[in-house]
């Protein structure tokens, strides 16, 4: 069967409530549900070519599908969106270079890629999220010039926009066609300025997340601006100097998520009988955190103590084992194989004990497995190979 008749079949059978439709966009028939709804078009996922041209026509058998994935070059993704308006969701990764989404309906937006030039933005838009990966990954690590250059067109300046950056360090920066964003979530490494914030006159909803020690907030004094705050959220900020945050206004909700008791104490003493309600989870000694702060599964004992402290243990263990290996041993590929993979299966154990590891855990381990790889001198191919060689959770 030729490809125009199979597209044919295809529109029949979902006019017809069959279930099943066959498509091609030019790697191959492929078999979907009609009714899908998420389809990851990813090219090294292989419903799409790796190059060449793409058969967008295809997503005519598709009448619901809502969330498209992509990575790389545009190669028509962009038009092929605007001419299906029911797409609403879009996660681009590996992006690159000028992206204009204006002509499209889409709500939701995450684009990754160090070599983003631009993002021109819809008037349907309600979210984005910018990210980059992080800087132990094999890619040339996003550069300030990149973070610095990325501009973002937004309609309203991003009025009532929800955005999200993500594996951004110290050298973030907001663009300027989102400064009216309503909520912000910043995930960055283990300090941030506040200064970064300045210009955020209608941000109502703030978040800051550190993915690594001892989670810092320099310049506190800069938040004095931020008149329209109502809710501030930190995760991980064990680094917190309470008393130093300024008097906001509007502000109504503080959660702390991962935090010193000392700092806990400090910050419900300081707004006890103001209009600002405190909630702390995760408070941690500093004995505790003497010993853990480094350690990137520090966090799960909120899932569990024994689960948590295992993971710890686990991790500790992979760390020395790595920091022994010589840089000029001769089999170091071999041995750090070998410690790789012992963490993996130790991993694997404590999953068959507790059964904790859920999508969010699985990631950090994924980020730790890729750090000590990094330090191992592992290549991303060989760690991604042995970390799913092993895995079983």
């Amino acid at each position: 069967m030729d490809g125009l008749s199979r597209q044919f079949r295809s529109v029949r059978d979902v006019r017809e409530g069959n279930p099943a439709v066959e498509v091609d966009f030019g790697a191959g028939p492929t078999a979907l549900n009609s009714w899908t709804k998420v389809l990851d078009l990813r090219p090294k996922r292989g419903i799409v070519p790796a190059d060449g041209p793409v058969r967008w026509d295809a997503l005519d058998a598709l009448p619901q599908l809502l969330t498209v994935e992509w990575a790389g070059p545009d190669r028509g993704i962009v038009e092929a969106i605007a001419a299906h308006p029911s797409i609403k969701f879009l996660y681009w990764f590996d992006a690159e270079g000028d992206i204009d989404l204006s002509a499209t309906a889409v709500g939701t937006v995450r684009v990754d890629g160090p070599n983003v030039r631009s993002i021109r933005l819809p008037s349907s838009i309600g979210s984005l999220s910018l990210g980059r990966a992080p800087a132990h990954f094999d890619a040339k690590p996003p550069t300030a010039t990149v973070s610095r250059t990325l501009r973002v067109d937004a309609p309203g300046g991003g009025r009532g926009l929800d955005l999200r950056m993500f594996h951004y360090d110290a050298d973030v920066v907001i663009p300027e066609g989102v400064r009216r964003a309503s909520s912000l979530w910043l995930w960055v490494g283990g300090e941030v300025s506040a200064s970064v914030l300045l210009g955020l006159s209608d941000v109502e909803a703030l978040r800051l997340t550190f993915d690594r020690a001892p989670g810092t907030i320099t310049d506190l004094a800069e938040m004095r601006n931020l008149t329209t705050l109502r809710g501030l959220q930190l995760d991980e900020a064990y680094g917190l100097t309470v008393e130093e945050l300024p008097e906001l206004p509007a502000l109504r909700t503080l959660e702390l998520n991962g935090t010193r008791h000392s700092t806990s104490r400090v910050a419900k003493a300081r707004y006890r009988g103001s209009a600002v309600s405190v909630s702390v989870t995760g408070a941690k000694t500093d004995q505790w955190l003497a010993l853990h702060m480094d350690n990137p599964f520090r966090d799960w004992v909120h899932d569990s103590k024994g689960f948590g402290r295992a993971a710890c243990a686990a991790y500790d263990r992979a760390r020395r084992a790595a920091d022994a290996v010589a840089a000029d041993h001769p089999e170091r590929v071999a041995v750090a194989e070998k410690v790789l993979r012992g963490l993996v299966v130790d991993l694997n154990a404590i999953e068959d004990k507790y059964h904790l590891i859920d999508t969010h855990n699985r990631e950090t381990a994924w980020d730790a497995f890729l750090d000590l790889a990094n330090r191992l001198g592992v290549s991303h191919v060989d760690a991604d190979r042995w970390f799913d060689d092993g895995r079983k959770f």
